[in-house]
C-alpha cells in the first residue's frame, strides 16, 4: 500500500512538473517608449571631452536616439562647460558574425547645445550686426560611422556595443565648403564610443 501511495505521489509530481514546462512561458511586456533601452558613453565628438546619456532604440534597432550630457575640463578646452546633445541615428545594415553583431553603416545628426560663458545662441550686444552667422552655443552637424557589439551575459546585459563616428558640424561644413583647400581631414571630429544595452 505504500508502495502504491508512493509510485502515485511520484506520477503526480511528474505530471505536475510536465504541466508546468508545458505551459507557455508569459511574454515579456514591453517597455513603454519613453523608457530608455541603452545607456551611452563617448569620448570627443564636438561634444566634450566625455559624453553620457540615455539613448532610446526603434524597428528593431535601426533607428536610435540619445540625449547625452558632455563635459569638457579647462585643461583641454581652456574653461570648464557643460553640452548638451539630441542625436538621431539610422543604422539599415546588420551583418551577424559569430556572436558578433556589425552595423557597417550609420548615418544621422545631431544638434547640440554648450553652456558657458563664450557661448551664445543670440549675438551679444557687444558685436555688430553680422559679426558672427553662426551661434557659438548651438551646433547642427552631420554623422557617419560604424559600430560591433556583442551579448554580455556575465554582466547581465543584452548588448555591449562599441562604435565610431566622423562628425562634421555646421561650422566646419561652411568652412569647407567656401575654401575646401584648406580645409580637408580637419573638415571632420573622431568620436568613440560604447553603448551598454539592458
Amino acid at each position: 500500500m505504500a508502495a502504491h501511495g508512493s509510485l502515485r505521489a511520484s506520477l503526480l509530481a511528474a505530471l505536475l512538473l510536465a504541466a508546468r514546462e508545458a505551459r507557455p512561458e508569459p511574454a515579456h511586456e514591453a517597455s513603454p517608449w519613453y523608457v530608455p533601452d541603452h545607456a551611452a558613453m563617448q569620448f570627443a565628438g564636438a561634444i566634450g571631452f566625455l559624453s553620457a546619456g540615455p539613448g532610446w532604440s526603434f524597428l528593431d534597432d535601426t533607428v536610435e536616439a540619445a540625449l547625452l550630457v558632455g563635459w569638457a575640463p579647462p585643461a583641454l578646452a581652456g574653461e570648464d562647460f557643460f553640452t548638451f546633445t539630441l542625436k538621431g541615428q539610422w543604422r539599415p545594415f546588420l551583418l551577424d558574425a559569430a556572436e558578433w553583431t556589425v552595423r557597417p553603416l550609420m548615418v544621422g545628426a545631431m544638434l547640440s547645445y554648450t553652456v558657458g560663458d563664450d557661448y551664445f545662441a543670440g549675438l551679444p550686444s557687444r558685436y555688430d550686426r553680422g559679426y558672427y552667422w553662426f551661434r557659438t552655443a548651438v551646433r547642427p552637424a552631420l554623422l557617419l560611422g560604424a559600430s560591433a557589439g556583442r551579448p554580455v551575459e556575465a554582466l547581465n546585459l543584452r548588448f555591449v556595443e562599441g562604435y565610431f563616428e566622423l562628425v562634421a558640424t555646421d561650422y566646419r561644413l561652411v568652412q569647407f565648403i567656401r575654401n575646401p583647400t584648406t580645409v580637408n581631414v580637419e573638415l571632420f571630429t573622431l568620436a568613440l564610443g560604447v553603448k551598454l544595452r539592458f
